[in-house]
């Protein structure tokens, strides 16, 4: 190692004695899975403008004890000049073409400033590459024999092939999170940090089976709290700078959408931020299960999606004079004015307003927004037939990130407007309060949108099941929530015909005949602006209400 002309090699070794040369010591982290004969190659110019000789650093440190931990690193140790400018590159064996490990993280192991400054630069040479899809092998090794857990990482509980995976493939990762484990299980895989773009977009998927420790079924509760005994797994971006004595950020980048079935959609859209492009590694983590509950695996997917901007709606001034055609009609209403108009429903003043028979829910300060029905509804024959069905008429998109929502409920006979109403925090409360709500969820610049439906279920829980649409919930977008013989569905409406958003759920036996009270609710999203129109419909046999 003699980068510096002043340097004199110390014979029969790799050391270097440079007499009154400060020299600074940099750590670079690369990918455990790298080949060990991973090579950096450095030259440049030290800080009085001399080029140093060329020099080239390897990995000399025993293999990690477990390779497959996120905390595991390939190191090399770099000492050169201080002050200096320096340029690198990785290459492999004794080929010379540039390659890149997909990640590279430095950090100074020296006491800063102790005998001379940081370098004026070290850039790492990184050559081209395609951002389309981030995740590699995140089938487990489909079409290989055994399957396969290349590049795959995990913080406790390991991660290993396991036979079945979603769809009815071969195989599928599985993190064993046995007790007493907890939700810092996980799986996680390192991305490529040449596609840590400011500002470019991303959408996750990955198809996800939660197991007890007996192999039973786990159905969380989508959208619970992280401290909830039944909350779901998210995908975080753990985004680091340094190694040891790091900094970092880890937002949610996927949510699970759905939990009834055997394997369940987990799903969301990231923009990069400033800090992921200038991180030392990042990373996709899926953890969160409860403790004892085994995450697995399947069809994992980071793809690259185009901006597409910021379309605004503009809001509709008059409402359709008839019902459309598409909407299903039980009975004439036995009122004068429709069961959610502002003589017949309570509502939040100064955030809901009423333009002949639409509905305007808008603030521009953060207002919450709720109506409910003051009568409540259902039929006179033993399907106890009651729904609730809306049609955007316009919806305005505000800044970035995700848009406010629409939720659409039942409600209890006696419930009342405030017991319905709150912020963001206790949305929660909300879901478990109503007896179902469905809620829509749609990204500012994706042609997407997400559903969530959530009611009381027979042993007195709250359960979930939900679905997404390749399309945007704005003018002409419809959805509706269903009670029909004691379980509630919904619906959304899409190419002409009605799709069900995930599964029917069965009511308690005190929900399955009852009248309900109607009504919807906007979830901000922590947004401060919104603005729907929506032109609701319910429809019932309406006798026992004459």
């Amino acid at each position: 190692m003699k980068a510096d002309s002043r340097c004199a090699s110390v014979e029969g070794t790799c050391a270097a004695y440079c007499p009154n040369v400060c020299m600074r010591s940099l750590t670079v982290a690369i990918p455990s899975s790298t080949p060990p004969d991973t090579k950096l190659h450095i030259e440049g110019t030290s800080s009085d403008g001399q080029s140093i000789n060329p020099v080239t650093f390897m990995s000399y440190k025993k293999e990690p004890k477990d390779p497959t931990s996120l905390t595991a690193h390939r190191i090399m140790h770099v000492a050169l000049p201080a002050g200096g400018s320096y340029t690198a590159r990785f290459t492999e064996g004794y080929g010379q073409d540039t390659v890149w490990p997909r990640y590279a993280s430095t950090s100074y192991e020296d006491t800063p400033n102790e005998c001379g400054e940081n370098f004026l630069s070290f850039d790492i040479e990184q050559p081209s590459v395609s951002c389309d899809e981030l995740i590699l092998n995140g089938n487990a090794g489909e079409g290989m024999p055994g399957g396969s857990i290349e590049n795959w990482r995990h913080i406790a509980g390991g991660v290993q092939v396991v036979e079945g995976g979603a769809d009815g493939s071969a195989y599928s990762l599985l993190s064993n999170n046995t007790q007493p484990g907890g939700k810092y299980y996980a799986l996680a895989q390192y991305l490529d940090t040449r596609c840590m773009v400011e500002g470019y977009m991303y959408a996750f998927h990955a198809m996800v089976k939660l197991t007890n420790q007996d192999g039973s079924l786990f159905e969380c509760n989508v959208g619970a709290w992280s401290s909830s005994p039944f909350s779901c797994p998210d995908a975080n971006l753990i985004s680091k700078y340094g190694l040891t004595d790091w900094t970092g950020e880890w937002p949610i980048v996927g949510s699970m959408v759905e939990s009834g079935n055997e394997w369940n959609v987990m799903e969301g859209i990231f923009t990069v931020s400033a800090f992921d492009a200038g991180a030392g590694t990042v990373a996709v983590e899926i953890s969160g299960a409860p403790a004892g509950v085994n995450i697995q695996i399947d069809q994992v997917s980071i793809s690259r999606i185009e901006e597409t901007g910021s379309p605004t709606n503009s809001p509709v001034t008059s409402p359709p004079t008839s019902s459309p055609s598409a909407f299903p009609t039980i009975s004439p209403f036995p009122l004068n004015v429709p069961p959610l108009h502002q003589s017949s429903a309570d509502f939040t003043s100064g955030s809901v307003s009423f333009d002949g028979d639409a509905i305007i829910f808008s603030s521009t300060s953060g207002q919450e927004a709720t109506i409910l029905s003051k009568t409540a509804y259902t039929s006179n024959d033993p399907s106890a037939y009651v729904e609730i069905m809306v049609e955007y008429l316009g919806r305005d998109i505000f800044g970035t990130g995700y848009q406010a929502a629409l939720a659409l409920f039942f409600a209890g006979e006696t419930e009342t407007i405030g017991g319905v109403t709150g912020n963001d925090n206790t949305y929660e409360t909300f879901e478990n309060t109503v007896v179902a709500t469905v809620k829509d969820k749609m990204y500012y610049s994706m042609d997407h949108v997400w559903f969530s439906m959530k009611n009381k279920a027979v042993d007195g829980s709250t359960v979930s099941t939900g679905g997404s649409g390749s399309y945007k919930m704005t003018t002409g977008g419809k959805f509706k929530l269903t009670r029909l013989n004691g379980y509630v569905m919904s619906y959304h409406y899409v190419n002409g015909e009605w799709v069900q958003i995930g599964t029917s759920q069965e009511l308690p036996e005190d929900y399955k005949m009852v009248p309900l009270k109607v009504g919807m609710r906007i979830k901000r999203e922590w947004k401060a602006e919104y603005y729907l129109k929506v032109y609701p419909i319910i429809t019932f046999d309406a006798a026992q209400n004459q």
